[in-house]
């Protein structure tokens, strides 16, 4: 394999040095006292957790990185324990992460549903061959049988690395394993690339989700994919949501990865489910150490006062110990 050229490779090793500076940024959240506490998880247990991830980074093939795969265990880490469910993958490609979640589920008690046929992609319709990227400016192409991880495979890969012993394996494409999965979910993670297979997960898997809990996709660049977490009639016709729950990330993912744009993106995005204003509010100084500012929204003609200047009403402030607004 040919090695890169000069300048390719001094903006890569730049964006590394960039995304190095930026790891107390992302660790922060990981190694505070929240994340894990009520599962008896300090700080060595957690150092140790995050090495034996970087190292699983390099043992074995994944579409997903590293910061990715801190941000959703740090989540998991952070779901009260008195909140009863299961964690969900579904797309496991080689087992990349969920040999990370197996190692976090065995730490705090809870099963590893795996979802995938184990035999690549479904035969994917014409509309969705080619996915827009607008945050990179490319197009994605599948096909039939791409991003094929074996059971064999990743199973091994588990073992090795991983927690076999907390892991449940559905095999199968989602529309035929999903609809009879009856289990409380406290966290989902989507990686399955066509919007006609993300769609059975989020129809069959937001009903069992619990409330104010995380469902994470790892297409969150993908338009076609951001799409469908702010489309009303979709949501409504399935009985899901009267309000769509959007996307943080939609469109460009959540900024983890320094782009040779000089943007920060990633691919992962993630919906809340059923969380309100009020709740960040009330949720006690530990969970929401800040104020909440609510804004009202005005139109363009009250955002200005009699003098033609940018203006508007005071804000308000809603402690953590209050919600009352």
């Amino acid at each position: 394999m040919p090695r890169p050229p000069f300048k390719k490779r001094l903006m890569r090793d730049v964006f590394r040095c960039i995304s190095l500076l930026n790891a107390p940024v992302y660790l922060w959240p990981y190694f505070s006292r929240e994340a894990g506490a009520e599962y008896g998880v300090g700080f060595f247990r957690k150092a140790h957790l995050l090495w034996s991830m970087f190292r699983n980074r390099f043992r074995i093939v994944t579409a997903s990185g590293f910061l990715d795969h801190v941000v959703m265990v740090t989540e998991i880490l952070k779901i009260p324990r008195d909140v009863k469910g299961v964690v969900v993958e579904c797309g496991s490609y080689q087992g990349g992460s969920m040999v990370n979640f197996s190692l976090v589920c065995a730490m705090v008690g809870r099963e590893l549903h795996v979802f995938d046929s184990f035999a690549g992609l479904p035969e994917p319709s014409e509309a969705e061959k080619l996915h827009k990227v607008l945050s990179i400016r490319n197009i994605s192409t599948f096909q039939k049988g791409d991003w094929c991880g074996t059971i064999e495979v990743v199973t091994e890969n588990i073992r090795r690395y991983g927690s076999l012993s907390v892991c449940r394996f559905h095999q199968g494409y989602f529309d035929q394993t999903l609809p009879q999965f009856r289990e409380p979910v406290v966290f989902v993670f989507c990686d399955v690339d066509l919007r006609t297979s993300l769609e059975p997960c989020v129809e069959n898997l937001w009903p069992l989700l619990q409330d104010h809990r995380m469902l994470f996709t790892h297409e969150a660049h993908h338009m076609e994919i951001a799409g469908l977490f702010f489309e009303p009639e979709w949501w409504q016709s399935r009985n899901l949501e009267k309000t769509p729950p959007g996307l943080v990330g939609g469109g460009s993912g959540i900024g983890l990865y320094v782009s040779d744009k000089g943007r920060f993106q990633s691919a992962l995005g993630f919906a809340v489910k059923n969380l309100q204003v009020t709740d960040l509010a009330s949720s006690g100084p530990e969970a929401a150490p800040w104020p909440v500012v609510v804004r009202p929204i005005l139109t363009r003609e009250e955002h200005f006062d009699n003098s033609g200047t940018l203006d508007g009403p005071p804000s308000v402030t809603v402690s953590a110990a209050s919600s009352n607004t």
